[in-house]
């Protein structure tokens, strides 16, 4: 593949510029708050659609402008937009027992935008590689962050409320995303090559 180390972004738009790098940054901010507020409420952490855009935005951009983003998000959330899930937002979110999550997906969104630089992400088994790998450096943070939040709560506990409730939805998110990625990359290179 002739773009085997670009970011869906490079491959898209070869003329880039402060502007459209802007303009982009402020849709994925906007994305990833639609994708925290598709949810299913749980008591302390909902399932929702952000680790899938998460991703989807690393895939995108890669590693800088990929964490860069999330950066962005984390934000806008803290001054006060309601792009967390349940429309939350302000200091709340970070300290709160969602606060480990939400680091996550600044060091995942890193990882995985730099293994797509590194030209994994094309195939279904390399796809699905990055979003295991993505997936457990979110459920890590999120679990010393959870841990943090609920001192009193054993081990046990906490992987039950944050752990063991979001294995099946992810695995999905997984598997859509292995379904869907691949014709991602073969879209973009087809668009390009007109």
């Amino acid at each position: 593949m002739e773009h085997v180390n670009k970011t869906l972004y490079e491959i898209l738009f070869k003329e880039r510029n402060l502007f459209l790098d802007v303009f982009m940054v402020i849709l994925s901010v906007a994305f990833l708050g639609v994708m925290a507020n598709i949810r299913v409420p749980l008591w302390p952490v909902p399932i929702t659609m952000q680790t899938f855009g998460v991703f989807a935005i690393a895939f995108f951009f890669g590693s800088k402008k990929g964490t860069l983003s999330i950066m962005a998000y984390v934000l806008a959330g803290v001054v006060g937009f309601g792009v967390f899930a349940g429309y939350k937002s302000g200091m709340a979110a970070l300290i709160g027992p969602t606060g480990g999550y939400i680091i996550g997906f600044l060091f995942a969104a890193f990882i995985v935008g730099l293994l797509i630089e590194k030209g994994y992400g094309r195939t279904k088994k390399s796809i699905l590689l990055t979003m295991v790998i993505g997936n457990v450096i979110i459920y890590i943070l999120g679990l010393i962050g959870l841990k943090m939040y609920f001192a009193d709560f054993g081990l046990w506990k906490i992987l039950m409320v944050g752990l063991v409730p979001f294995l099946i939805g992810d695995a999905i998110k997984i598997i859509g995303a292995v379904a869907l990625f691949p014709y991602l990359w073969k879209g973009a290179e087809k668009l390009v090559s007109r």
